[in-house]
């Protein structure tokens, strides 16, 4: 007679040697139809691995929401979304990794982005009828189609990785990261998630991987988690996926 409870799993993340892997096939990746496709699908994804953001507070992020010169990143709501909490205002680290490819996507092109949305719809919004819609401000909205494209290129299987797991990535890549020489404070992962506190991360976020790289950053080094895979199998089977992937640039 007593109210019967769903049996708690642990949830899907990636291991850091997957997150790299993932992140490489973005950066090769060649969709098979330019003007359907993402062209920002590699800084997008390392947004996501990076900053452990939910999947609209990435999407929605702003241009000046990025300082390089202060390394933040700012989750804030705007015009384009709201936060979920109160807590979720905050302001997270720019990692280096990140840096570099944020900075590259910003001011690499033709026209350097200066203001509006960092990962802007490249395609008009249209209505039932297929007539286009006025265009007033949006955001991009769903992007499982680019991320089943480029996990499918790793290996993976339509469905298999979502921006869900990404935030639980970054948490546990997060936890075995130093802070000023120590380990990294479980509360101090906790705000950078938008959590009011560590239980959150104690109970469903945190995860604890094979490969446990103890440095000052968050990174996603394929060669360097390659090498940290203590099972010779696993280590031959990763290696095989990253030269597969590898290949295609």
């Amino acid at each position: 007679m007593e109210k019967p409870s769903a049996r708690r799993q642990e949830a899907r993340w990636l291991e850091v040697q997957e997150a790299a892997l993932l992140l490489g096939s973005a950066r090769t990746f060649k969709p098979k139809r330019k003007d359907t496709a993402l062209p920002f699908v590699y800084p997008l994804m390392a947004t996501f691995l990076l900053t452990g953001g939910r999947e609209s507070e990435v999407l929605g992020l702003e241009v000046e929401d990025i300082s390089f010169d202060r390394k933040t990143i700012t989750f804030r709501p705007n015009q384009w979304r709201r936060l979920k909490t109160s807590t979720s205002h905050r302001t997270v680290p720019l990692w280096p990794q990140l840096e570099a490819i944020l900075r590259q996507y910003v001011y690499g092109g033709a026209t350097p982005r200066v203001s509006g949305l960092l990962f802007p719809p490249t395609r008009p919004a249209r209505g039932k009828d297929g007539e286009r819609r006025s265009c007033k401000p949006r955001m991009v909205t769903d992007c499982r189609k680019a991320i089943d494209a480029i996990a499918g290129g790793a290996g993976w299987k339509a469905g298999d990785v979502r921006t869900k797991a990404f935030r639980h990535t970054y948490c546990a890549a997060r936890l075995q990261t130093l802070d000023r020489g120590a380990p990294v404070s479980v509360y101090t992962v906790g705000r950078e998630l938008g959590h009011g506190g560590d239980s959150l991360v104690k109970r469903v976020y945190g995860h604890l991987g094979d490969v446990r790289q103890r440095l000052e950053v968050v990174e996603y080094n394929a060669d360097r988690a390659g090498r940290s895979i203590a099972d010779a199998r696993i280590r031959q089977a990763y290696r095989n996926r990253l030269s597969a992937v590898r290949a295609v640039g």
